[in-house]
């Protein structure tokens, strides 16, 4: 609940987006797993009270483990170990911001379309969403082939002006 009044922001193209909280999630993990690891690893191991090892919590350049010349049993960095300590090795940051892009453009074509004729508007919406063929569509609507391949390079022609502005 107290989430609701939240807002969540990610960097796009270098400007601040507001996102879902979902989507904020997505982006984050990966990067507070990375750094949550490269806390760990960089934390010797050494012998607790008990025997039993333990991460070391003091500053590694004061440690009197470290300075002995002792490698930071810790801090050996493999895929393998990575994967065990739940970090995810796909990068879904790039996903993210492209998935947001790619709605972005969306939003812009759809936009633009709805800027064309009524004639385009059916033409675009039966050959590019519906997938007929010209040949269908000129049937559909009782003209030529040769009518409805020019009435859709001009529609194109319209929403390339009209997305370029």
């Amino acid at each position: 609940m107290e989430n609701q009044n939240k807002r969540f922001y990610l960097k796009v193209k270098g400007q601040e987006v507001e996102v879902s909280e979902a989507v904020y999630r997505a982006y984050i993990q990966p990067i507070r797993a990375e750094r949550r690891r490269k806390q760990r690893a960089f934390r010797c191991k050494v012998k607790g009270k008990k025997g039993n090892l333990v991460r070391c919590q003091k500053d590694c350049r004061e440690c009197p483990y470290a300075l002995a010349g002792h490698n930071a049993l810790g801090n050996n960095l493999s895929l393998d170990r990575m994967n065990d300590e739940g970090v995810d090795m796909e990068d879904r940051r790039l996903d993210v911001e492209q998935n947001y892009i790619a709605e972005e453009d969306k939003k812009e074509l759809y936009a633009a379309i709805a800027q064309l004729t009524p004639r385009q508007k059916e033409l675009v919406q039966l050959i590019y969403f519906e997938g007929k063929t010209q040949e269908q569509v000129a049937e559909i609507l009782g003209v030529a082939q040769a009518t409805i391949s020019v009435t859709l390079e001009r529609a194109i022609a319209n929403l390339k002006k009209i997305i370029r502005k």
